[in-house]
């Protein structure tokens, strides 16, 4: 209760008494015309004046040292739960906020490891394709070579197949020419040989 309420609560006492003394006064002054009490259980004379006095007092009293304290007694516990309430709703409020840092650093944490991944596998990839490109060189390379090698394997072959042919075509032409053959004959038919031989023929 507020104090704005109790003080309409003693207010409205107050004019209840004072009009029910208003009423009570003619009835008094009549009373006092006829000269005696009436029996009942409220008799309207001084002494329920008295008694409204009394009333009155007890509710300044009450007001004074019962509803004044009890009234700061109960502001400061609504403050109290207030302030409770308050401190509740910022824990509450922190601990939201510090849920929404805690969901952000997972997720940037969750972002990095796939990035590290995606990185890991590009690099893996890209060594791949290195390991690829030196092994596709080197077996070109090879190749090449190889192939180098067997061209000057079969020029030397021929040269020393050539070389060879002429040997025995020179032998033969000897037998046979040395036998049917002139001195002159000889010579231009090796001339003839060497001419050959020389242009590759």
């Amino acid at each position: 209760m507020t104090k704005d309420r109790i003080r309409l609560i003693a207010v409205t006492a107050c004019l209840f008494l004072g009009s029910a003394l208003l009423v009570a006064f003619p009835a008094w002054a009549a009373e006092e015309a006829h000269g005696g009490e009436q029996p009942g259980i409220i008799n309207l004379n001084k002494t329920l004046l008295i008694q409204a006095v009394n009333f009155l007092i007890l509710i300044a009293v009450l007001y004074k040292f019962l509803f004044k304290p009890l009234t700061q007694f109960l502001a400061t516990r609504a403050d109290g739960i207030k302030r409770s309430l308050d401190e509740a709703k910022a824990a509450r409020e922190a601990a939201a906020q510090t849920k929404k840092e805690y969901e952000a650093q997972i997720l940037a944490t969750r972002r990095e490891a796939a990035a590290m991944r995606e990185s890991a596998i590009r690099e893996v990839e890209e060594e791949r394709q290195r390991l690829l490109k030196v092994s596709r060189e080197e077996a070109a390379r090879l190749v090449t070579e190889a192939k180098a090698q067997i061209e000057q394997e079969v020029k030397r072959a021929k040269v020393e197949l050539r070389e060879e042919v002429v040997g025995l075509s020179l032998g033969i032409a000897e037998r046979v020419i040395a036998r049917s053959l002139t001195t002159d004959d000889h010579r231009r038919l090796a001339e003839q040989v060497v001419a050959e031989i020389g242009s590759g023929r």
